[in-house]
């Protein structure tokens, strides 16, 4: 079996969204929504889950949702969330605001599975990327225990897990793969960029 075939691919949505002042993952472009897009280019996985702070909005492409149990602290709940919700060993995490994320940021992060990482990220000038990573199953322990000390960014679960941290430099993605969008200013310059792509 390739080893992509043991990822499934995690959909973070459930942010407030306060900067951007509407649901992030409803952003259309082209006639679609965020959240479609990102769906669309990870169809070739096993899995596509969504994790959501609750229930309501999104069940609308008939993917499966998790939803927070605890609220109010952030990604890593939604990342442990996704983690215990998927069949798959191996979850690869982005957020619903990466319109531009690509399939092949997960095989990037895939191909480099062994047995002695529970975590795959790629960095930016050195920094991790949290919602650009492969998170094994049995980093479930660590982010528990980080959120029960109060420990609630995503960044600190790769200081507790054996990780393994690709720079992008080196990991052949565009770095207009990891592109948030967060701000109505960032939603239009999106927008022009993609009158230029196929989304």
């Amino acid at each position: 079996m390739e080893m992509f075939e043991r990822v499934a691919v995690g959909i973070l949505a459930g942010g407030q969204s306060s900067r951007m002042g509407r649901d992030k993952a409803l952003l259309p472009f082209n006639g679609r929504t965020a959240l479609a897009i990102i769906a669309e280019e990870m169809r070739d996985f096993p899995e596509t889950l969504v994790s959501a702070a609750e229930p309501g909005r999104l069940e609308f492409l008939g993917l499966p949702v998790c939803y927070d149990e605890r609220r109010d602290i952030g990604p890593i709940e939604g990342i442990r969330r996704l983690l215990q919700t998927a069949k798959a060993e191996y979850v690869f995490v982005c957020a619903v605001d990466m319109a531009f994320i690509s399939r092949e940021a997960v095989h990037a992060l895939a191909r480099r599975i062994r047995p002695e990482y529970d975590c795959y990220a790629i960095t930016r000038g050195g920094v991790p990327e949290p919602m650009c990573a492969i998170y094994s199953k049995r980093a479930v322990p660590a982010i528990e225990g980080l959120i029960s000390r109060g420990c609630c960014r995503p960044r600190q679960i790769f200081r507790e897990c054996p990780t393994l941290l690709v720079p992008l430099e080196s990991s052949g993605l565009d770095p207009e793969t990891l592109t948030n969008i967060n701000t109505p200013e960032d939603y239009e310059r999106a927008l022009h960029a993609c009158r230029s792509t196929d989304l």
